[in-house]
């Protein structure tokens, strides 16, 4: 299987803000998850190929324990303070560079999640195969909903990461496939470009969750 997006996801600082960033930009709630010995809970929403996840701190205890501090999600939770990356880009499909095994809490016994090795670096984008293998269009769950219909949405179809530190050999992986597009920038910024269901494209720019056409 190729390499395919799977998520985005972003840190914001509660649920509270979660929400109020969904309203800002329009989109739906999709489904909701804790992530239980991991100190993080989510509020995502489902397009056709992919889905954005907004996810904030929950048990700080949890989220600086030893079995989650190589992720630097704790940093990552905090960026407007650590200057750490809010980003986080979930792969399906084979995995294009080096990484390490992390074993969440809240998976069941013998599941991982692999991570690139350079996102130990909590400046640079968390790079990781997501544990889901199929399209939200696909799933039979309920989970996804009606994606962002009513909001005449289709398919993530690009990401433009602008980043204030040299990237890593995974981040370049990535450009060099085309998967991504990079800029030098002064501050941590993601853009993610969205299918309409009429064939245009709009861009919605991370953390500030607007859009532009």
């Amino acid at each position: 299987m190729n390499t395919e997006l799977c998520h985005v996801f972003v840190f914001v600082d509660d649920r509270a803000a979660a929400l109020a960033a969904l309203e800002a930009c329009g989109l739906t709630e999709s489904f909701s998850r804790v992530h239980d010995g991991q100190g993080t809970a989510n509020i995502c929403a489902c397009f056709d190929n992919a889905y954005l996840e907004l996810l904030w701190p929950d048990d700080p205890v949890a989220l600086a324990s030893v079995s989650v501090a190589r992720t630097r999600l704790s940093e990552r939770s905090r960026w407007r303070d650590t200057g750490a990356s809010p980003f986080g880009i979930g792969l399906r499909g084979r995995i294009p560079f080096p990484t390490w095994e992390y074993r969440p809490p809240y998976l069941p016994d013998g599941s991982g999640i692999a991570i690139a090795l350079g996102s130990e670096d909590p400046r640079q984008p968390f790079l990781f195969r997501s544990p889901g293998d199929s399209r939200p269009d696909t799933w039979n769950d309920g989970r996804a909903g009606e994606r962002q219909a009513k909001a005449g949405l289709a398919e993530i179809s690009a990401l433009h990461l602008e980043l204030p530190v040299g990237a890593t050999p995974a981040v370049r992986n990535l450009v060099d496939r085309g998967f991504l597009t990079l800029k030098p920038a002064v501050r941590h910024r993601l853009l993610m470009t969205v299918t309409t269901t009429d064939g245009r494209k709009r861009v919605l720019a991370l953390p500030e969750f607007t859009w532009s056409d």
